[in-house]
């Protein structure tokens, strides 16, 4: 019986912990420590949401694009940011080993295909494309950038204007209704699609091979004079290829695939034309009218446009309290608002915030690893804003730490290699009722004796 007992109170005292434990856990930022005063130590708990961050915004250099989760394409004429032209270059594969073209192969065409995966602007213009075989190799262990070219052939193959229809499923030659996609004749001159039928077995031998007869093409769209888009194409399905039709003296209707893949090496290329941009962009972005970003910031994918954000007061907050006392930072909230869209342009997705040092470097913020969901950076269309939780980064400003030198954080749409997004939020001094203005939400305690 006194074991039963004794049982029983051990249980019991362990359910009394384990729900003070359960009830502290769940407590509010701002609530923790709040009633933690033994002896004559004392904590003090602050809420603020107007902390001053301020930020500007700046062209980037440039960005790396090989191996893109999407091949961009096309050409844009935006009202804010100007004018952006993307191409791509990627090496072709083998369908099939060894294949061969026959006894005296003619050639009958040449396609393009190119498999949509998305859009960014106005579809209901037109795009005019180029291609053009490249004649220098393509490696796989460069790094590849947005501003980089390759040198190409002076023949435009395709010279091709199409109407995209992103959203519209296609019929296929064969008549089978399939996933929208454009196909881009190659035929402004035979000699690409002679290339292929004059390749020797070896150069068939093996994808490896062939890529050292044929290098791969290079597909750039024409400026755009006004709106237009940048096209997203899926280039990881086998069903955005090459395809070459043919006949030789035993059949007269051939076809043979030569495949674009994400194996193989390619990288997007992007141009930026801001002398059509609008006048506020071009003070502050071009003309490095930095107070502007006041006012709004700009965000822009495709190696275009950056944000540095500062928090300038916090390397003194831990000493506005008095040497006995010590600043914990709770909680802190980033908070960027999005200030204007237009109709054609849909917000990004997205974003990316990095630490940046002192030499122009960056780093991953240690908010980064507690998870995406945590650290956050994703556009909310109901409130029409984006949050990214940087508690230990403005800890390590308060506290004096490497990064109290505060060069800023870094922000840029994310995946910007493969995406045409683009994003304008409000700086920390918008005063519309609509808009709220950068600002960061801020729960600290102040820790003394």
């Amino acid at each position: 019986m006194k074991t039963n007992a004794l049982l029983g109170i051990k249980m019991l005292t362990i359910s009394i912990i384990l729900s003070c434990i359960f009830i502290s856990c769940n407590k509010k930022p701002e609530q923790i420590g709040d009633n933690l005063q033994p002896g004559d130590s004392y904590i003090d708990v602050y809420y603020t949401d107007t902390s001053f961050v301020y930020g500007y915004s700046i062209i980037e250099d440039s960005i790396r694009t090989d191996n893109p989760a999407s091949a961009l394409l096309g050409s844009v004429q935006d009202p804010v940011f100007g004018r952006t032209t993307a191409g791509f270059y990627t090496q072709v594969r083998l369908s099939t080993n060894g294949h061969d073209f026959g006894d005296r192969p003619q050639l009958d065409s040449l396609v393009l295909q190119l498999v949509y995966s998305g859009y960014y602007g106005d579809t209901m213009m037109s795009q005019r494309v180029h291609v053009y075989e490249v004649e220098e190799k393509l490696y796989n262990d460069t790094a590849y950038y947005s501003t980089n070219r390759v040198a190409v052939g002076t023949t435009d193959y395709a010279n091709y204007v199409f109407d995209p229809l992103p959203k519209t499923s296609f019929i296929s030659p064969s008549g089978d209704t399939v996933s929208a996609r454009v196909r881009i004749p190659l035929n402004v001159s035979p000699e690409l699609g002679n290339k292929f039928l004059r390749a020797s077995a070896t150069d068939l031998e093996s994808s490896e091979s062939f890529k050292e007869y044929f290098k791969g093409i290079y597909v750039v769209a024409e400026n755009a004079l006004t709106s237009g888009s940048i096209l997203s194409f899926n280039h990881t399905t086998v069903e955005s290829q090459l395809s070459i039709y043919y006949h030789n003296a035993l059949s007269d209707s051939l076809r043979y695939d030569f495949y674009i893949a994400s194996t193989e090496v390619g990288f997007n290329t992007f141009e930026h034309d801001y002398t059509t941009a609008s006048e506020p962009f071009k003070n502050q972005v071009l003309q490095g009218d930095t107070t502007l970003g006041n006012q709004t910031l700009y965000l822009q994918a495709m190696g275009g446009v950056k944000t540095i954000l500062r928090f300038p007061n916090f390397t003194h907050l831990g000493n506005k309290y008095g040497a006995n006392k010590h600043v914990v930072i709770n909680e802190a909230k980033l908070i960027l608002t999005q200030s204007d869209q237009q109709e054609d342009f849909a917000p990004a997705e997205r974003f990316a915030l990095v630490g940046l040092n002192s030499d122009g470097t960056n780093y991953i913020l240690p908010d980064q690893y507690e998870g995406t969901n945590f650290f956050g950076g994703h556009y909310d269309k109901n409130t029409k804003t984006a949050q990214f939780r940087i508690t230990e980064y403005i800890q390590s400003l308060v506290s004096g730490g490497p990064e109290s030198e505060n060069p800023g954080v870094l922000l840029t749409v994310y995946s910007a290699s493969s995406t045409a997004q683009r994003w304008i939020m409000s700086g920390n001094a918008a005063t519309t009722d609509s808009i709220s203005p950068l600002h960061l939400k801020l729960t600290y305690s102040v820790v003394g004796e």
